[in-house]
């Protein structure tokens, strides 16, 4: 797997910790990970959004609704960034 994407999985991994009480008084940790792939899916999109960014120009011809590139890929996949 590339590096990157290791990375943006590692972004969208929530690590928790959590105590409970085993034998008697003693209290243990536990430690909890849970992937979300909304944010990995977010994390990518925006990824390819800032590869993107300094390539576009604006084009557009008179009359014509315009809609940029970028904006049209954060609407499509619903990024609010």
């Amino acid at each position: 797997m590339n590096e990157r994407i290791k990375q943006l999985a590692e972004q969208a991994t929530i690590k928790t910790s959590y105590q409970y009480q085993t034998w008697g008084d003693r209290i243990a940790t536990g430690h909890k990970e849970q992937f979300d792939k909304a944010k990995f899916a977010e994390l990518i999109v925006q990824e390819c959004i800032d590869i993107i960014a300094p390539y576009s120009v604006r084009m557009s011809r008179p009359g014509e609704e315009y809609l940029h590139p970028i904006q049209e890929i954060k609407e499509h996949f619903g990024v609010k960034k």
